[in-house]
């Protein structure tokens, strides 16, 4: 949400944006963890009776500090308190409400809400992040569940870069989102990763919102059904990938503001509260252990373009077009990438002739329909428990080329 405004949605024919609870980016196999795999490093239940500062910071902010939105965030007990064993994040409608800020301007405002971050009390690179909630509901209503990295006071965002791990707003109740932002890939440039899910009962019950950060990938689940996937395709490059680095949870429920207010705010909704059972963050023990899957494509048939062949489209392209770079290490006109997944997950994607990074246009082969498995006509891989070479296809075939 740092300096965010409406997002755009990429949805092309080549992108893969799931659009149900039962989307085809499921699989049977679970995706949730064995115990093993996973071990607990930090945690709130919230089962005392005031929010733990040991834990976390209580955010003071003016009106318009961020992306527009209407609120003030307080540290008042009736914006930020424990009920029930929850964190509450309550936003309220307050004709008149004065305050001051962290930086001590004083401020006039309508409307007052909660914010928490973890920043410089616990922060992680890569882990499993676990938040169950359940989320308010009223048109103007803009809750997220995020982190930023903490390079942020010194190299400022987007470089820093912030990984979405949910977000709703309340005019489009049910749609859940996931999104990164980068220097290269931000909202301001309209090359953001994102990616969403429906859930409609997201204002009426709890759901886990989960995020498996490792060094290859970002994997985004709702109630460990996986909706959305940015692999690293960075090449080191951190304006792509800045995600090697520390960063820290945020929390909070923001009012109107550029996207949450886009169809106004209704002050009939008030209170709008964001309920919070807990907050988990694990590490990847011994145990764990991702699936090495080669992709392979024979491009002997085809004028290869001078910048190469990508793995792109579907879920593995996370709504931008440019794709993963793959190489024809013996110039045999067999190009090939080796990429680090999930077992158990499911990727939707296609080769494609060119990097073009910038267009939806040009250089894609046209899967057949027997080999294709959705409406785009996407190849689909299914990762098994154990490292996987795939066979060399022929470009734009099913089969290696005669």
């Amino acid at each position: 949400m740092q300096l965010k405004h409406i997002h755009t949605l990429l949805i092309s024919t080549f992108v893969f944006v799931s659009c149900s609870e039962t989307n085809t980016n499921n699989n049977e196999d679970s995706m949730e963890p064995t115990p093993d795999e996973w071990q607990l490093v930090w945690s709130d239940e919230f089962d005392g009776d005031v929010v733990d500062d040991q834990k976390w910071n209580k955010l003071l902010w003016r009106p318009g500090w961020v992306n527009n939105e209407l609120q003030a965030y307080t540290a008042e007990t009736n914006n930020i308190f424990i009920e029930n064993g929850n964190l509450v994040l309550q936003a309220l409608y307050q004709p008149g409400y004065t305050g001051t800020d962290y930086q001590g301007n004083t401020y006039t405002t309508d409307y007052t809400s909660g914010r928490l971050n973890t920043d410089e009390k616990s922060e992680w690179t890569y882990g499993r992040y676990e938040i169950r909630a359940k989320l308010p509901d009223g048109r103007g209503s803009w809750p997220a569940i995020w982190m930023l990295g903490s390079s942020i006071s010194t190299i400022g965002w987007p470089a820093c870069g912030e990984i979405d791990i949910m977000e709703h707003v309340g005019f489009d109740e049910g749609i859940i989102h996931a999104s990164i932002h980068t220097t290269d890939y931000n909202h301001n440039l309209g090359t953001q990763k994102s990616g969403s899910i429906t859930i409609p009962t997201v204002t009426d019950s709890f759901h886990v919102y989960t995020l498996e950060w490792t060094p290859n990938y970002l994997n985004f689940m709702v109630d460990d059904t996986p909706y959305h996937f940015v692999y690293n395709d960075s090449e080191d490059d951190p304006n792509k990938w800045p995600f090697d680095e520390n960063a820290y949870i945020i929390l909070n429920v923001a009012v109107g503001g550029d996207w949450g207010g886009a169809q106004g705010v209704d002050n009939g909704a008030m209170p709008m509260q964001m309920l919070i059972d807990y907050v988990r963050v694990y590490e990847a023990s011994d145990q764990h252990n991702d699936i090495d899957v080669t992709f392979q494509v024979n491009m002997s048939e085809e004028l290869v373009s001078g910048t190469g062949v990508r793995l792109s489209g579907g879920s593995i392209g996370a709504g931008q077009p440019g794709g993963i770079a793959m190489e024809d290490i013996d110039g045999d006109g067999i190009w090939s990438v080796t990429l680090s997944l999930p077992k158990g997950s499911v990727h939707t994607y296609k080769y494609r002739n060119g990097y073009f990074p910038d267009s939806w246009e040009s250089g894609w082969e046209n899967v057949p329909f027997e080999c294709s498995s959705d409406e785009y006509n996407n190849r689909q891989i299914i990762v098994t428990k154990t490292d996987t070479i795939l066979p060399a296809i022929c470009f734009s075939s099913c089969t290696d080329c005669d």
